[in-house]
């Protein structure tokens, strides 16, 4: 059955991927940015609003997020008003909508010790920021995923990576290509729902990585 899937950060470097994966795949796409250029008028399928998280109310996303079967919040930017504060009120309107899937995207390096680099200053409000949401997501009633992936990188994908529980692997990168298509797999693997996953590149396939993963962690 086709889905509607809201996607916050649509045009951003990962969101635009995973609109892409989504469209394959069949689904139909709610295209969320702060401008949405290019999104929205080549594919009837993808339908592009405008949507500015530093500022949109729990009422106004609750009203842009009835009908949608899923969220995908894949958005960036200033850390508190949008990493943290914009991610909490996104949750918060999905409950209210009744949306019943939700995948948030955050970074590797919430919730594990971190190279001495990537503390002070603004990593320090980035984590906390990234944490705040994922936290406020755990405590909700929606049937969530939380993928932590390390630097994204804009080379292409293999369709392999290295994914498992907070804190398990060495800090590295992947691919956005890889990470859209780690998004719209554990969208589609009903048993992903109730864990957090880091992921870097790797040997295993995306989809074999998902559900042995699902069949080895206890849930949260």
């Amino acid at each position: 059955m086709t889905s509607l899937v809201a996607v916050f950060g649509a045009t951003g470097q990962t969101g635009r991927r995973v609109v892409d994966r989504l469209v394959a795949g069949g689904d139909r796409v709610l295209a969320l940015a702060r401008s949405v250029d290019g999104h929205g008028t080549g594919d009837t399928r993808v339908r592009g609003v405008t949507v500015d998280l530093e500022h949109a109310d729990v009422s106004q996303l609750t009203r842009l997020l009835e009908g949608v079967d899923a969220v995908v919040f894949a958005a960036a930017g200033d850390p508190e008003r949008v990493d943290r504060d914009g991610a909490i009120r996104v949750i918060e309107a999905a409950e209210l909508a009744g949306v019943s899937r939700f995948v948030l995207l955050t970074g590797m390096g919430v919730g594990r010790t971190r190279p001495a680099a990537l503390y002070g200053g603004f990593w320090d409000a980035y984590f906390g920021a990234k944490e705040a949401s994922e936290r406020r997501l755990r405590a909700s009633t929606l049937a969530w995923t939380i993928l932590q992936p390390g630097e994204l990188l804009s080379s292409p994908g293999s369709g392999r990576v290295a994914l498992a529980a907070t804190g398990s692997l060495p800090i590295g990168a992947i691919s956005r290509d890889d990470v859209a298509w780690a998004i719209t797999g554990v969208l589609e693997n009903a048993g992903s729902s109730g864990f957090t996953w880091e992921m870097v590149a790797g040997d295993e396939p995306i989809t074999d990585a998902i559900e042995r993963a699902v069949t080895e962690r206890p849930l949260e």
